[in-house]
This record gives C-alpha cells, sequence and structure tokens, in this order.
C-alpha cells in the first residue's frame, strides 16, 4: 500500500509551529502599528503648530500681551490664508476633522515666549 499525505503528528507539529510564530509576531505588529499612528499625530500636530507659527509671524499686532487671555487659531483660518493644507483626520478612525473644530491655542509664558497648544475650540 502507498501512503501518500502527512500523519496526524506532523500535521500537529506545523499546526504549533504556526501557532508559536503568531503569537512571536502579531503583538510586534501591532506595537508597529500603534507606534506609527503616535509618530503620524505628532508629525500632524507639528505641522499645524508650524503654520500657526508662521501666522503668528505676519500677524503680530494679534498676538497676546503678558497677562491677556489666550488666543484661539482656528485650522480652518489657517488653511484660508495658506498656512496649513490638507485635510487633518483623526488617525484613530481615519474620519476627517471639521477645520471650524480644531484650534491652535496661542499663550505666553511671563510674556517671554509663546506657547502653541492644539485644542477643541471652544
Amino acid at each position: 500500500m502507498e501512503n501518500r499525505g502527512f500523519t496526524l503528528i506532523e500535521l500537529i507539529g506545523v499546526i504549533v509551529i504556526l501557532a508559536l510564530l503568531t503569537l512571536i509576531i502579531v503583538p510586534n505588529v501591532v506595537s508597529n502599528l500603534r507606534e506609527g499612528i503616535s509618530e503620524s499625530k505628532e508629525y500632524q500636530n507639528d505641522s499645524i503648530i508650524l503654520g500657526a507659527k508662521n501666522w503668528a509671524s505676519d500677524h503680530k499686532d494679534e498676538l497676546p500681551l503678558a497677562g491677556d487671555d489666550d488666543l484661539q487659531v482656528q485650522l480652518s483660518r489657517l488653511q484660508e490664508e495658506g498656512y496649513a493644507q490638507g485635510e487633518v483626520k483623526d488617525l484613530e478612525t481615519g474620519d476627517v476633522l471639521d477645520p471650524n473644530s480644531v484650534c491652535v491655542v496661542i499663550s505666553t509664558e511671563n510674556g517671554k515666549r509663546y506657547i502653541y497648544k492644539i485644542s477643541d475650540c471652544s
């Protein structure tokens, strides 16, 4: 009799090896994806803040002075005036954010330098 194919032990061995490889590979892939999303968020935020800094250098008369309230500049304004380009996405969900709901808050630190933070518009 001619036996062709694999024995049950051989098949179980292959399945165990594949399961071990999966246990090793999947956590690394998930970790790399999360790290990539985090880095993309940082890049996107840095890009928006850079646009706000360029806007601020052209609109010095609108910037807050020491003791003044913070200034909120909407992303839509930065886009309309050419300081920011493209759509802004929530990188975790992939949804495009409304440029009117994203603001850059410009505040002063001891009246010496400006601090830029991205937040929701209030």
